[in-house]
């Protein structure tokens, strides 16, 4: 059901079976629209609270659901701060949907920073305004980066950062369920920084995007980054590989991430060989079941490299026993690269703090 309705709200479903319910999702999303504009309106005459913490709150968010790039920049700003020896706290709620056993599982993104920065706190916890008091009782703090946070009015931030995927940058320009908005475009205006990613790959986009960003916000700094390869991860000996172990390599590519063909272009410009591609739903939860079907089909045409995304590196290291010796699993690490006004936006991060 949740794929259905995402290929609805993609438009990759059409025709006049699915017509109704385009019509209903539209009238919830109507309902949704309100339900926002109520809540930015109590935020902003009070009766919602807005907490204001003793240091600086840098909010990376964005516009859509998915596949936009919020934890590679997350983890880019965290390492420049942290080289300029400022203590940063990382905030996010950290969880998503229930899972086998009805037990909640931690998010691939909450997952993958923790395990990345073993020495820079990552606080997770829905109410993340509680998680951030608590952590400033008994710890000092430099500066907090919100994770997912443009939604997250609770919580005052000095700077909201934008993240938007210029593949599909705004969907249908409807708002959930009908499109993948999360908000109305007009929510651009309370932004200070736009982040555009994936810019070599959706660079046809790239003025579009930036004529829609400038008639709300013209004093907005609009960042261009991409998203750059650097190494291969083995997931049995926690290895970094050279990312030539792919190259002209029969692969199969494995991701749960909200925009696999970015995922399978990077693969593709490492020259593999892409024999066979699995695309499960963002935040998808593997079962033992998907581990034996993947290596069924590889076993069926011979492919003995599986690669992966480090966000689903994570999740799968429960499953490593019933991947075959003899087939290799990697994952891609990449990071993100400013490719222009790299100057302006850590200029304005310093102004900051």
């Amino acid at each position: 059901m949740k794929r259905f309705l995402y290929l609805i709200a993609t438009d990759q479903l059409n025709g006049v079976s699915v017509l109704f319910v385009k019509l209903l999702l539209w009238v919830l999303s109507l309902v949704y629209r309100f339900f926002m504009v109520f809540r930015r309106v109590f935020y902003k005459i009070g009766i919602l609270k807005v907490h204001r913490l003793s240091c600086p709150v840098i909010s990376v968010g964005n516009l859509t659901i998915g596949g936009t790039g919020k934890t590679p920049l997350i983890e880019f700003l965290a390492e420049v701060l942290h080289n300029r020896n400022i203590k940063i706290v990382i905030l996010m709620r950290g969880y998503m949907g229930q899972g086998a056993g009805s037990k909640a599982h931690k998010s691939d993104e909450a997952q993958m920073l923790t395990n990345t920065f073993s020495n820079i706190p990552v606080l997770i916890g829905a109410n993340r305004v509680k998680s951030a008091k608590n952590y400033l009782e008994h710890n000092a703090a430099d500066v907090f980066l919100l994770d997912d946070g443009f939604q997250h009015q609770q919580l005052f931030r000095d700077v909201d950062i934008v993240v938007i995927g210029t593949t599909n940058a705004w969907g249908n320009r409807c708002l959930l369920p009908r499109g993948i908005l999360r908000e109305s475009m007009q929510a651009l205006t309370r932004a200070q920084i736009f982040v555009l990613t994936k810019t070599d790959f959706g660079k046809n986009n790239l003025d579009a995007i930036t004529r829609d960003i400038k008639r709300r916000n013209p004093d907005a700094l609009i960042v261009e980054t991409i998203h750059k390869p650097v190494s291969l991860v083995d997931i049995r000996l926690d290895a970094v590989v050279d990312l030539e172990k792919v190259s002209g390599k029969q692969v199969c590519a494995m991701c749960s991430i909200g925009d696999p063909n970015s995922f399978i272009h990077t693969l593709n410009g490492l020259q593999a060989n892409i024999e066979k591609q699995y695309s499960f739903m963002d935040h998808h939860i593997y079962t033992q079941e998907d581990i034996r079907r993947i290596v069924r089909s590889c076993r069926d045409q011979r492919i003995v490299t599986i690669v992966t995304t480090e966000k689903d590196a994570v999740k799968l290291k429960p499953f490593l026993e019933e991947f075959p010796e003899d087939i290799q699993i990697y994952a891609l690490r990449i990071k993100i690269v400013i490719t222009e006004r790299e100057d302006q936006f850590l200029e304005r991060i310093d102004r900051i703090l």
